[in-house]
């Protein structure tokens, strides 16, 4: 009788991606400080904080 053997996906057996890692989170803080950006002058002009926005 022959054994059942489990298929493991591909991506299990590769190694990390260190540079995309890197770059997704680069990216990813690069668009908070766009949308702080361009959030601070609309909260301003309602006299409130900068980081009004946020919360």
């Amino acid at each position: 009788m022959p054994t059942k053997v489990k298929k493991i996906s591909k991506f299990v057996n590769q190694p990390f991606d260190f540079i995309l890692c890197v770059v997704v989170f680069i990216l990813l803080a690069l668009g908070v400080v766009m949308v702080l950006s361009a959030s601070a002058p609309s909260a301003l002009a309602e006299d409130r904080k900068n980081l009004y926005i946020c919360r």
